[in-house]
């Protein structure tokens, strides 16, 4: 079988690109002579989604095609590799069982991965030839690096002349101009440009120019600006006084209008927009006047004169244009330097850079030295989503593909596959442009072998023919839209694709009453209204079909429209998923924790302290109103007032304390004293913490001592489970239940063996004392309280559980099945609700805390620090959407890119796509003029007043924009399987009997070319609106691996672990013990420091809460000792642990020195198991290093620390 080297996928949406990849992913691995084929192909895709189901395919098929009886499709993929390949099917059979395995026992070199995953792994390999830490980490947080360059750069107003300088002038300009004096947003526009990489190239033409450089340009441009203004003023006068000369009245020309035009260009008003004057028959001339002659005769000279005038104002427009950019601009190098200094200071490296660094490397090397070891391994690549590589993407990996597919390894060449839609390019502002899978396409070929073959997949598989009938027409009819050949092309001529045999489906285009635009912001207000009325009466149209909320989506250009639809579709009760409902600002349990940090940064903030009472009245106190609560807790005005008053509630907590701890560990206490409850369930176990009558959560109380009681002993009772408990958590946590299990966890004051929270089931294993009365009427109270809580409670014996597993297993999914049912009957399904309320929030919080810690060590930030982060950046962090919920998934078009859907609703089609976004456009300069190349301006129709390279470039944009507008438009309108809803907007046409450029004239205008359309008829259907899918595909189904049983012998086992927390078995336990003691003794100064001592020894991990007192009893007995008072004095000075280096370089250790007042030492060493003389020559000799150092030492000891405290003085 022999592949091209270079083939092209043109893949349009719905075509089976996936499919197309894996199998040809399979057929090299398939036909190679080795197993590991796998190791020398790299797979790249842009999003981790689009990377697990490509493995997941791959690894599905393999292990499909090893099975005895796979699947019917996995049987056809099987036929046609057959074909392909020319292998039986035995011999797919027995390759597929020897490659899944090796992949199995070497995951790691199954290479598909993320383009930015790749890159990070090349620039990591190679940091050090890279100029770059080896321990860097990569952010993606690049906005806020930004923003810290901004503020650093204008802190330095003041100390920077030239600088200071500068950003007055820019305050000063953009006052005079009515607008906000703050400099910051456009100095931050700069730095976006100095990280997107459509600009790296103008950029490079700016790195040699300083601040005092662009200033210098600065002063030539308003020279030049005022020079030409002056120049016209005088070519005005010329022509003016030239008809005057030639004894012209200026009443014969028609209303005066030429010389009138002439006038305004010499008194300084002359307007771009107002008519010109470029042919001689833009001259008109009144038939009643005598000098009609002289007139045409000099009309010649006029225009020439004109011209001139008008290249000027080109000019002079453009200038002002290049001014109003040109201070953000000369801040470019700044903050350059600026952004790098702040990433070498945090040791990061932004994501945007990766890209430029390999790039950078790259250039003008033959055989780029970073690409050399890899180059060996890899000889296979695919690139998927190929329209989302950026150029310079793909401009770095040219090199390597080069590599393998120019040269042969035992005569095989290595090949590359690449599969994209132009069509679907909607990242142009990040660097993916259409444009170059264009020019692929046809005869651009970047590699040295000239093998190329490009295949057309044409055959949509998604969608319902009704769908594919319609977008064909509809896209077909766009193609008209372009001027460019190119765009006009791809729509023209590839955008129709074959229907599949899945027949029917249905379109429903619908406008909303057309609005008077003069009737102001009430109007446009009611617009959005009415668009979600509309979206609403979608939904329950469909619904009644017998479609179900899940498969269902809302799709938005823009995500303030989606904000609004949630908002309105939640007040109407309809379950929703979608990045509002999934963020994690908006969870009450992180609402809370950020309002507590507001008040231990200020305690005088009173609307954190109300928002915090309000939380603890609602979900803990239960003593008392919510109100009252809440006043009565304002009133405590001092802090420590306040804290004793919540002593009262059995709220234990000291604000100071915490205000000490850092920013994560702060959190942390935050999260146990008021929220471990929910943060205990973990990850993903989306389960309703409901409130009962009182506003009391039904889990168990927290906020005082005794929940961390019962922690700490969930905790040891995790550590020590019965043999019974044993063997039914093994068979729990092989997942062949289905469900996820918690072990020994808190529900109310009771700690349970198992439950199981998203069934609401819980399992008792029970020993012998359970048979006493005493024991039976408790485990009934248990029971009681837990079915009042709404948990179903099983109990087995441990006989029953270590004799016959199975059928306990059995009987465990037996009853899981019957609380689905009941659980599904009786509460609604609904979208996971970000409040302890209706929620369980365990997500929101766990996830809250990783950005808290990763913040926490990557910037050593405080609790001021993380709120004015969180501020910033709150809205960026959400959950990932759980699957299967059946709930309406509302999500942004570019979002539900490579996603399909059921049924798609698109509110808001009436997008005005002639309007200019807020990017930047590059105009060729005069190189002798600035010493600039390139220059940069402002996007707008102006720019077509600054000469005709300007406006070729304007008018290219202008395509751009269009084609990606229409790009959005295929990707919504391609998302839906069967039913498609478009809710628009009516309106009407201009004079010329053509419409506005707005997104409702495509829909309009293609109605009209179907014949159907109506000035009064509002809604048009395609198709029957009736449910034509069969039952819903199961999402994410779980297949549990069997467990593996071993018979092992447990003496052949050794766990690595600290042997102090095996104290109990004898084994070693003094010599541990006396360990553990002597490093809680280095925390320890004064008497007064052994209880902070011991908590720090339980948080650290060093002893448990169940071992904390007899460790105290201990310690206690040591500074207590009679021999040892002096030791531990509170007027000494001490020193734990401190080195000393003696004269020859040697270091010695003293556990314990005291000063003394009298300026004298104690010496003190601790020791474990019996006395040894060594240690008191070992005494003597840092009796000696400390005599040396000039003082004296009056006393020291050592301490055998044991089941019993030996002193031995010297």
């Amino acid at each position: 079988m022999q592949r091209p080297s270079f083939s092209i996928y043109d893949a349009s949406a719905g075509s089976g690109k996936t499919y197309a990849l894996v199998k040809e992913y399979l057929k090299i691995i398939l036909v190679a002579h080795k197993n590991d084929a796998y190791r020398n192909i790299l797979a790249i895709t842009f999003t981790n989604k689009a990377v697990h189901e490509m493995k997941s395919r791959i690894v599905g098929s393999l292990s499909e095609f090893a099975k005895d009886e796979p699947s019917t499709k996995a049987e056809d993929l099987m036929k046609d590799l057959a074909i392909e390949t020319q292998l039986s099917i035995i011999q797919i059979k027995s390759k597929s069982q020897q490659i899944i395995k090796h992949i199995i026992h070497n995951y790691a070199a199954f290479d598909i991965s993320t383009i930015d995953k790749f890159t990070h792994k090349v620039i990591r390999a190679f940091a050090h030839d890279l100029n770059l830490p080896m321990t860097f980490e990569v952010t993606l947080d690049t906005e806020n690096l930004l923003t810290e360059a901004v503020d650093a750069i204008i802190a330095q107003a003041g100390e920077d002349e030239v600088l200071t300088k500068l950003l007055v002038d820019f305050t000063m300009e953009k006052t005079d101009d009515d607008k906000s004096w703050d400099i910051s947003r456009e100095i931050l526009e700069t730095g976006r440009l100095v990280l997107n990489e459509n600009n790296r190239n103008e950029i490079t033409h700016f790195q040699d120019k300083s601040i005092t450089d662009f200033l210098t340009i600065k002063t030539k441009l308003n020279k030049l600006y005022i020079d030409l203004e002056k120049e016209n003023v005088e070519f005005a006068n010329e022509a003016l006084l030239f008809i005057e000369k030639n004894g012209i009245d200026p009443k014969s020309f028609s209303r005066g209008t030429f010389p009138n035009h002439l006038q305004s260009i010499s008194d300084g008003k002359f307007n771009p927009k107002n008519k010109m004057f470029r042919e001689f028959e833009d001259v008109s001339i009144n038939k009643t006047a005598k000098d009609t002659a002289i007139i045409e005769s000099i009309i010649p000279d006029l225009l020439q004169t004109l011209d001139a005038i008008y290249k000027n104002f080109e000019k002079r427009d453009f200038y002002k244009a290049f001014l109003k950019n040109i201070t953000p601009l000369s801040l470019l190098n700044t903050v350059s330097n600026e952004l790098a200094k702040i990433q070498k200071e945090q040791n990061v490296l932004s994501i945007a850079e990766f890209n430029a660094i390999i790039y950078r490397e790259i250039q003008n090397q033959p055989a780029p030295f970073i690409y050399e070891r890899l180059g060996e391994r890899y000889r296979h690549f695919f690139i998927d989503e190929f329209q989302d590589t950026s150029e310079m993407q793909w401009q770095n990996l040219i090199p390597l593909i080069d590599n393998a597919t120019s040269s042969e390894i035992d005569g095989e060449k290595g090949t590359l596959m690449i599969v994209g839609d132009p069509k679907q390019s909607i990242y142009r502002w990040r660097g993916g442009k259409a444009e170059q899978f264009i020019e692929l396409s046809k005869d651009n070929n970047p590699f040295n072998n000239p093998e190329k073959v490009l295949e057309h997949l044409d055959k949509n598989y998604r969608s319902y023919s009704q769908i594919i009938d319609f977008n064909n027409a509809f896209f077909q009819l766009l193609s008209s839209e372009f001027e460019n050949a190119d765009y006009k092309d791809l729509y023209k001529n590839h955008s129709h694709q074959k229907t599949n045999d899945k027949k029917g489906g249905y379109v429903n285009i619908s406008f909303l009453p057309e609005t008077d635009p003069n009737e102001g912001d009430e109007e446009a207000l009611d617009k959005t209204e009415q668009y979600l009325l509309a979206t609403l009466n979608t939904i329950q149209k469909v619904k009644q079909q017998g479609f179900e909320y899940k498969e269902m989506v809302i799709l938005t250009r823009k995500r303030s429209q989606g904000i609004a639809i949630a908002n309105y579709l939640t007040e109407q009760r309809i379950p929703l998923l979608s990045s509002e409902t999934l963020m994690i600002q908006n969870a009450t349990e992180v609402r809370f924790i950020i309002q507590v940090l507001k008040y231990l940064k200020n305690n005088s903030d009173l609307e954190a302290k109300a928002h915090f009472l309000l939380y603890i009245a609602e979900f803990i106190q239960d003593k008392m109103p919510v109100h009252d609560f809440i006043a009565m807790g304002m009133e405590e005005q001092h802090e420590q007032a306040f804290e004793n008053w919540l002593m009262s509630f059995d709220i234990l907590l000291s604000f100071q304390d915490i205000r000490k701890k850092s920013l994560y560990e702060a959190v942390e206490i935050i999260v146990s004293k008021f929220l471990s409850p929910t943060l205990s369930k973990g990850k993903g176990d989306n389960v309703a913490n409901r409130a009962d009558d009182k506003g009391k959560v039904l889990g168990y109380m927290t906020g005082g001592n005794y929940s961390h009681l019962l922690i700490e002993k969930a905790q040891e009772m995790r550590k020590n489970p019965t043999d019974a408990e044993k063997i039914l958590w093994s068979e729990i946590k092989s997942k062949s239940l289905d469900y996820k299990f918690r072990q020994q966890h808190l529900i109310d004051s009771f700690i349970v063996d198992f439950v199981c929270l998203s069934q609401k089931l819980v399992i008792e294993v029970d020993g012998e004392y359970h048979l006493t009365q005493e024991q039976i009427q408790l485990d009934n109270e248990r029971t009681i309280v837990l079915n009042n809580l709404g948990y179903k409670l099983i109990r087995f014996t441990n006989k029953q559980v270590i004799e016959n597993v199975s059928e306990v297993l059995e009987k465990i999914k037996q009853e899981l099945s019957l609380q689905e049912e009941i659980l599904n009957s009786s509460s609604p399904v609904s979208a996971p609700a970000p409040s302890g309320r209706v929620g369980s929030g365990n997500a929101y919080v766990q996830y809250f805390l990783d950005i808290v810690l990763e913040r926490d060590v990557r910037n050593q930030a405080g609790i001021s620090d993380f709120l004015n982060y969180w501020d910033k950046n709150a809205e960026k962090f959400s959950i990932p959407s759980p699957e299967g919920k059946n709930a309406v998934r509302i999500m942004t078009i570019h979002k539900s890119k490579g996603l399909e859907f059921p049924v798609v609703i698109l509110p808001f089609a009436d997008e005005d796509y002639s309007r200019k976004p807020k990017d930047k456009l590059w105009l060729n300069a005069e190189v002798e003029v600035f010493g600039l190349p390139k220059v940069l301006i402002d996007n707008s129709s102006a720019v077509e007043g600054y000469g005709e390279v300007a406006k070729l470039v304007y008018d290219q944009k202008k395509q751009e924009e269009l084609l990606d507008n229409i790009n959005v438009l295929y990707v919504a309108l391609t998302r839906a399987e069967e039913q498609l809803y478009i809710i628009s907007q009516m309106i009407k046409p201009k004079k010329d009997g053509d419409y506005p450029a707005n997104m409702a004239s495509f829909f309009i205008r293609y109605l009209i070319r179907s014949h159907v359309f109506e000035e009064e008829k509002l809604e048009y259907e395609f198709g029957t609106p009736a449910k034509l899918s069969s039952e819903n595909k199961k999402i994410d189904e779980v297949k549990a691996i069997a467990l593996v049983r071993e018979i092992l012998n447990p003496k052949n086992i050794k766990i690595a672990q600290r042997e102090a927390l095996m104290w109990g078995t004898h084994q070693q336990e003094a010599i541990e013990y006396g360990n553990v003691v002597h490093e809680i003794l280095s925390y320890v100064k004064t008497k007064s420091d052994v209880d902070l001592a011991i908590t720090k020894a339980v948080e650290g991990g060093l002893i448990t809460f169940g071992q904390k007192n007899i460790v105290f009893k201990t310690i206690q007995n040591i500074v207590n000792h009679q021999e040892l008072e002096n030791y531990f004095s509170e007027e000494n000075i001490v020193w734990n642990e401190q080195t000393i280096i003696q004269k020859e370089g040697k270091t010695i250790k003293p556990d314990r020195m005291v000063l003394t007042k009298d300026n004298e030492i104690f010496l003190l060493d601790y020791k474990t198991g019996t006395h040894n003389s060594k240690y008191q020559l070992q005494l003597e000799n840092y009796q000696n290093a400390i005599e040396k150092m000039g003082y004296k030492v009056a006393k020291k000891a050592l301490i055998y620390i044991g089941q019993q405290i030996n002193v031995i003085n010297f």
